[in-house]
């Protein structure tokens, strides 16, 4: 057996089939020529690009912040590419690969490995860009087959939407870095990974059976006949599913929900083990239209998501549009900085025709009576009592016309702002519950852009500030007898677990791949009030 070193990014160990990719390349690619060059046409052909990855992006915004740092990075890079077309006379080809080597090159001479690596991400928003300007559609991963240990030298961000992650049991990379964003949404979806590797990689023949070991960095070759019999354990990239209650050493339960942003998402994750669903982002269902949906088809998703939960909680929280969520549809104008502009909340009161059928829509799903709704990105009671009327209006609406629905329905509320937190005893006397939203929560905090891929390490959720917000928002719960959760990115960082049990959270919010390993590391907890947080 001959093992392979290289550097573990992803923990977890599985086994399969070598899947070897070439890393897709436009270097040979070349626009019009000077002579024939329309700069009108070159313009519209590059705007016309960008609105498509723009479109796209906005389909996996849900998924990652790491989609809306891409978004940020095309708004960056657009007025520079025209006026370089305008200035230079090139066509839009050369233009999106001028200004991407001279952004990168910037990057490559920064002495911090966090910010290096984000030139990554530049090349992979560029290099959809010159795809699309190209019409170079083709999928290099349409026939991976199932249980495949994906080779390649490098992935970007944009190659994980193309791949069935159904079929991939680990990734083997020849660069790469720690602080990547691929290897952040390998660490979000559990899939082992072990980057660079260098040339050794080279090493490994393409019909190989190899085990992947993300925790030590290891790629071992190994016989076909020898791992056969495990393997159906051995090539999954996922825990089998935990439905034993979560309880710490010292007999505390602490229940384990989880995040979810499509009907598939909430399937997954009851048949992991969830004991409900936290957060149902709504945003897909707009995201997936052309224009606003309306009643019958956000209540259909609704019911459908409610019937998957078996019993247990769905918990809804309504359109959290703006911000580094726009819909292309959206009637609003451009603001200069949006994260603190009409997101959330804010854009549902000023569009209270929208807000009330997508209330109409959650209410009559309540039906069932194992749904609740919460408020996102509220700040203040009245913004909270006005939503809330709206929430009542709609109920004397459909009483009026005979639909049934659980009309003790409250709204709960999103703590992720720091009046949030500050006012959090007034909102827990009047709200149902509060979901404590640490990844905007963080933001607001530190007065950093989370989706800014040049700030990021800033974003920091293990910050003073932060965790005696969490603190003080769960203490403000306990003391008015509402239950209070923790969702983000934080709940889900296994290294994060014991620290949140010490401000008293007793309930987590996490995407549905990581229920069994929270689980897990909740086991090896013990659950105390640390004080020195309340401070």
């Amino acid at each position: 057996m001959k093992i392979i070193k290289g550097i573990p990014a992803s923990s977890g160990k599985s086994a399969g089939m070598i899947f070897r990719i070439k890393n897709s390349s436009e270097s040979g690619q070349t626009g019009n020529c000077p002579s024939s060059l329309s700069i009108d046409l070159e313009i519209k052909q590059f705007n016309d690009a960008c609105s498509f990855v723009k479109n796209r992006l906005l389909q996996h915004v849900d998924e990652s912040r790491i989609f809306a740092a891409h978004l940020e990075i095309l708004e960056d890079i657009t007025d520079r590419v025209i006026s370089k077309i305008e200035r230079d006379k090139v066509d839009a080809i050369s233009a999106v690969r001028e200004i991407c080597n001279e952004t990168c090159a910037l990057f490559a001479e920064m002495e911090d490995e966090y910010l290096r690596s984000r030139s990554d991400d530049i090349t992979d928003v560029c290099r959809q860009l010159i795809f699309e300007l190209i019409a170079h559609n083709e999928n290099p991963y349409a026939t991976m087959p199932a249980h495949s240990i994906l080779i390649a030298d490098n992935l970007l961000v944009s190659d994980t939407v193309l791949i069935d992650k159904s079929k991939l049991a680990g990734i083997a990379l020849r660069k790469g870095s720690k602080t990547s964003h691929v290897a952040i949404l390998a660490r979000d979806h559990a899939v082992p990974l072990v980057l660079g590797i260098g040339e050794a990689i080279d090493d490994i023949p393409d019909d190989a059976m190899v085990v992947i070991d993300g925790d030590k960095g290891e790629i071992s070759i190994v016989s076909y006949e020898s791992i056969i019999p495990s393997v159906p354990e051995q090539a999954t990239i996922e825990k089998k599913a935990d439905k034993a209650p979560a309880i710490t050493k010292d007999g505390v339960e602490v229940k384990v929900y989880a995040n979810a942003g499509s009907l598939a998402d909430v399937e997954k994750a009851i048949s992991l083990g969830a004991d409900g669903i936290g957060v149902l982002r709504t945003e897909f269902i707009f995201m997936q239209a052309t224009d606003f949906p309306d009643e019958a088809m956000q209540y259909a998703t609704y019911i459908a998501c409610a019937k998957a939960c078996r019993g247990k909680i769905l918990t809804i929280r309504t359109l959290d549009t703006g911000g580094d969520k726009p819909l292309p549809y959206a009637p609003v104008k451009k603001e200069e900085n949006p994260v603190f502009g009409l997101r959330g909340i804010r854009f549902s009161l000023a569009s209270p025709d929208i807000f009330k059928v997508q209330l109409r829509a959650i209410l009559r799903a309540s039906v069932l009576g194992n749904v609740r709704v919460m408020f996102p990105m509220i700040t203040s009671l009245a913004e909270y009592r006005t939503a809330s009327m709206l929430l009542e209006e709609c109920k004397s609406e459909l009483k009026n016309e005979g639909v049934a629905f659980d009309s003790s329905l409250r709204a709960g509320v999103m703590v992720e702002t720091p009046a949030s937190v500050i006012i959090a005893d007034d909102f827990a006397r009047h709200a149902s519950f509060f979901s404590i939203g640490v990844n905007d929560l963080t933001q607001y905090m530190l007065v950093v852009d989370r989706n800014n891929p040049y700030a990021e390490n800033a974003c920091d959720s293990f910050h003073s500030a932060v965790l005696k917000s969490i603190s003080e928002a769960t203490a403000s719960a306990a003391r008015y007898g509402i239950d209070s959760s923790v969702c983000g990115e934080m709940a889900s960082d296994l290294r994060a677990t014991e620290t949140l049990l010490k401000l008293g959270v007793r309930n987590l919010s996490v995407s549905p791949r990581q229920i069994p390993f929270l689980k897990e590391q909740i086991r090896k907890c013990v659950f105390y009030i640390d004080n020195n947080y309340k401070r």
